[in-house]
């Protein structure tokens, strides 16, 4: 019988898709201007304001366009606008020339020029961005308070908040007074590091320090308390908004909402989305995806398939993210035969699949064991995967003890250039040794080591060897760290005594050749 959507005659029964389907029709969908849009008013404000817009959109190449189109001399605000629009996008290159450019063009440097510039370098050694200060003081621009926040802000991301501290003391001997953002980058460098508690006491002192805490600053601190399940604390500081002078926004219910659905309380997250709703507080894409995906982790697969069927209908434009999530929650119950008709979907009706989508399909087909169309998934050249994908199927072929499988896909990785991360690493060793060909895994190991040896290899190797009473093994891993200049260090040696006692031998009939392997990590320290 051919599927019939029935959602709207369940949905006024149905407390959970109802509020769904209230989220999806009070969606705001913010506006993005067309492609070649020019504005009506020939001024440098018009031109200004639609540039903002277009950069808004994520659309740098229209910002480009606009600015070169320019019927006027371009303005410091205008190469403000287009340096930022080019370091959001990640083309640093570009708005660097455009500095340049700026430079050469006699206008005079204005704080806000630098500040779009400094932005550039966020995702740089930190030493550069310190560069950049001292640049802006040969052109004569003094730092304002959006640059100093630019560099705390990259200090905290670098887990170097004691030091941001240090720039807002230097800030006030400067004569410049640091704004609410300051200290709510600073609360972010805490709750990143997991220091919760100060980040707490950074909010109620906050006040005192001349910058009451607005809603991004609330929104941060819910972050970081979400993160170790403080929902308690986030339902008192959401209580406490009003008397407190902050009204909690969209991104403050999707932080909270997007925290309940990974913790499993889906009924707690759609109860949100209502009182988001009474307040009058817009939804936004992000939040009907994180209800998407509460009712794909309720197991609501046909609701949800349903959902995807009728969206034009519901006006809802639905993206990959949806797509991916239905996908990922059917992988995760073996319904690949459903995952790879979504991937059909995604291509028929030209939303396209990306990597993340072709990732899990991938995964359902291993799942499956379906290990050949997962490899002809893999080898399509048009889509760039990375490590997650080829580890996907080097996981899969591990598990079922294709040890040639996994080696040509690791093969094929080094030959398409995508660089193997740990995980790949520990596949492979095992794969080696589910095979007990433990002079291949001891091989790989020195070969992927280079000039560095990973402890935790090295520790699931010697596991390995343990377990399966081939300590001969582990003398010859030694001999072989040993000549090629590896380092082993304390930290290993009392791994590897662990793992011996946790295998009983201490009281094990060969203790002998346990011996020897002490004497030769001994060795191996003291040449340290």
């Amino acid at each position: 019988m051919p599927f019939r959507p029935s959602l709207p005659r369940r949905c006024p029964h149905d407390r959970k898709l109802k509020s769904f389907l209230s989220a999806v029709d009070s969606l705001v969908k913010s506006p993005s201007p067309t492609a070649g849009a020019v504005p009506a008013a020939r001024t440098p404000a018009a031109y200004n304001s639609l540039m903002s817009a277009y950069s808004r959109a994520g659309r740098p190449d229209e910002v480009v366009r606009l600015f070169d189109s320019l019927p006027f001399p371009p303005t410091a605000p205008l190469y403000t606008t287009l340096i930022s629009s080019l370091a959001a996008s990640g083309r640093h290159s570009s708005a660097w020339e455009a500095f340049f450019k700026l430079l050469n063009s006699g206008i005079r440097l204005t704080a806000s020029n630098c500040t779009a510039l400094l932005k550039s370098q966020s995702a740089d050694p930190l030493d550069s961005v310190y560069r950049s200060f001292e640049d802006m003081a040969e052109v004569g621009c003094a730092p304002d308070a959006a640059a100093y926040n630019c560099l705390i802000s990259v200090l905290c991301d670098s887990q170097r908040v004691e030091e941001a501290w240090g720039v807002l003391d230097y800030m006030l001997e400067e004569g410049i007074y640091p704004t609410v953002r300051s200290y709510t980058v600073i609360m972010r460098g805490y709750c990143n590091q997991g220091r919760v508690l100060e980040a707490e006491r950074l909010v109620d002192n906050m006040t005192q320090f001349g910058c009451p805490p607005d809603v991004v600053s609330y929104s941060v601190l819910i972050d970081g308390l979400c993160r170790l399940g403080e929902f308690g604390k986030v339902e008192k500081i959401l209580g406490e908004s009003e008397a407190k002078g902050w009204t909690p926004n969209a991104v403050t219910y999707t932080i909270y909402m997007s925290a309940l659905c990974r913790m499993g309380l889906l009924d707690e997250a759609f109860r949100q989305a209502e009182i988001m709703q009474s307040r009058g507080v817009s939804m936004t894409a992000e939040t009907v995806n994180i209800l998407f995906d509460c009712l794909c982790r309720d197991s609501r697969f046909s609701d949800a398939l349903c959902l995807l069927e009728c969206s034009k209908g519901l006006h809802w434009d639905v993206d990959v993210f949806c797509y991916n999530t239905l996908m990922s929650r059917l992988c995760d119950v073996g319904g690949f035969a459903k995952v790879l008709k979504l991937l059909v979907d995604l291509v028929k009706k030209g939303i396209g699949p990306d990597m993340f989508s072709f990732t899990i399909a991938i995964r359902s087909l291993c799942g499956a064991g379906k290990f050949q169309v997962a490899k002809c998934l893999l080898d399509n050249k048009g889509i760039e995967y990375d490590a997650v994908a080829f580890n996907t199927l080097i996981h899969g072929l591990c598990m079922a003890g294709n040890l040639k499988g996994v080696l040509l896909t690791y093969m094929d990785m080094e030959y398409r250039n995508v660089s193997p991360n740990n995980f790949t690493i520990a596949l492979i060793i095992d794969s080696y040794c589910k095979e007990q060909k433990f002079v291949g895994a001891i091989n790989f190991l020195i070969k992927s080591s280079k000039e560095r040896l990973v402890p935790d290899h090295f520790v699931r190797l010697t596991n390995w060897l343990a377990k399966a009473e081939g300590l001969g093994y582990v003398l010859i891993l030694l001999r072989k760290i040993r000549s090629e200049g590896l380092v082993l260090d304390v930290c290993l040696f009392h791994s590897v005594v662990r793992i011996f006692c946790w295998h009983g031998y201490c009281k094990h009939r060969n203790f002998y050749e346990v011996s020897l392997i002490l004497d030769s990590m001994l060795e191996c320290l003291s040449s340290i």
